[in-house]
C-alpha cells in the first residue's frame, strides 16, 4: 500500500503535465513555494487555524494543501501552454522531480490520514536519500526550460 501511494505521488504530476500540456517548471517552483511555505510559516498557520477553532481541520491537512494547491493549481492555470513537442517530453524531468519532492514531503502526511506507514517503505527511504539530487535537478530543469521558453519583449509590429 505504501508503495503504490508513493508511485502515485511521484507519477501524478507527470502523468498530469504530459497530458494536460501544463508548465512543469513552473509547476515545481510552484511546489518548492507551497514547501517554503511551510517550511518557514507553519507555525504560524497552525496558530491562526487553532484560533479559528476550526476542529476538522489538522496541521497535516494544512500542510497538504499548501503543497498541493499551487502545484495543481499551476498544472491548470497552465493548461495547453506547452506546444512543442520537445517541450512537453523535456518537461517530463521537473515534472518528474516535483512528483518525487512531493512524495518525500507529503507521504508522512498521508501515512496518518491513511493509517500505512510510508516511512518503512524502501521506495521511501530511497527517494528521501535521492531529495537534494531530486531538488537540485528540478530546479536546474525549471530553470533551464524557463529560460530557454523565449521571452516576449513588446517588439511592436509596424503597420503598412
Amino acid at each position: 500500500m505504501a508503495d503504490v501511494l508513493l508511485v502515485i505521488l511521484v507519477l501524478l504530476p507527470a502523468v498530469l503535465t504530459f497530458f494536460l500540456k501544463s508548465n512543469a517548471a513552473l509547476a515545481f517552483l510552484a511546489l518548492c513555494g507551497g514547501f517554503a511555505a511551510i517550511t518557514l510559516s507553519g507555525s504560524d498557520i497552525q496558530h491562526l487555524i487553532g484560533q479559528t477553532k476550526i476542529t476538522s481541520l489538522t496541521s497535516n491537512n494544512v500542510d497538504l494543501a499548501l503543497l498541493a494547491i499551487p502545484l495543481l493549481l499551476t498544472l491548470i492555470l497552465t493548461y495547453r501552454s506547452v506546444s512543442s513537442k520537445n517541450s512537453r517530453y523535456f518537461s517530463i524531468v521537473p515534472a518528474l522531480c516535483a512528483g518525487g519532492l512531493l512524495a518525500v514531503v507529503a507521504a508522512p502526511m498521508f501515512s496518518d490520514a491513511l493509517q500505512t506507514n510510508v516511512t518503512s517503505s524502501k521506495f521511501w527511504h530511497d527517494l528521501q536519500n535521492a531529495q537534494s539530487y531530486i531538488v537540485g535537478v528540478g530546479l536546474l530543469s525549471s530553470l533551464l526550460l524557463i529560460w530557454t521558453g523565449g521571452f516576449k519583449h513588446g517588439h511592436s509590429k509596424k503597420h503598412k
